[in-house]
């Protein structure tokens, strides 16, 4: 069994040997090997022909006159980080706020308005009142109230 498995074994090594060399009269001769320089630049894709980034969607823009004004406000503790986007603006962060705290702005129809507060685990309110209805409400830790007027 042992010469078996010796004339596999050579079987194999010939075929292996012969993989990739090509010969012109009897002579075996090797494929070349790109350099690593070569391989990138063939196989790496380009950012402008495969990579496609969809645009961000644009933030809604206000127009016309506004329909009113509306207060958002934050109590419940001495102080809190607080983040809100009026309008659908760029996001703005007061960090460490004394409470309460409030902010009043001009209400466009269909634009979302949103505030969300962080003292930890305490409790707090966060409430959004237009022309003296309450718009949102919600007491708990790190409430976040939004508003959008339709």
């Amino acid at each position: 069994m042992t010469n078996r498995y010796a004339s596999v074994l050579a079987a194999a090594v010939i075929a292996v040997a012969a993989t990739g060399c090509t010969g012109t009269e009897g002579k075996p001769i090797a494929e070349s090997t790109p350099a690593p320089s070569e391989v990138a630049a063939t196989t790496a894709p380009s950012l402008s022909s495969t990579a496609a980034t969809a645009p961000e969607p644009a933030p809604a823009t206000p127009t016309g006159q506004p329909i009113g004004t509306a207060t958002m406000r934050v109590s419940g503790a001495e102080q809190a980080t607080i983040r809100f986007q009026i309008n659908g603006r760029a996001e703005q962060i007061e960090l460490n706020a004394a409470l309460p705290w409030e902010m009043q702005y001009p209400v466009y129809n269909e634009i979302q308005t949103s505030v969300t507060a962080d003292a930890g685990a305490v409790a707090l309110t966060c409430s959004i009142i237009m022309d003296g209805q309450l718009a949102a409400f919600k007491t708990e830790p790190r409430p976040t109230c939004s508003f959008a007027y339709y």
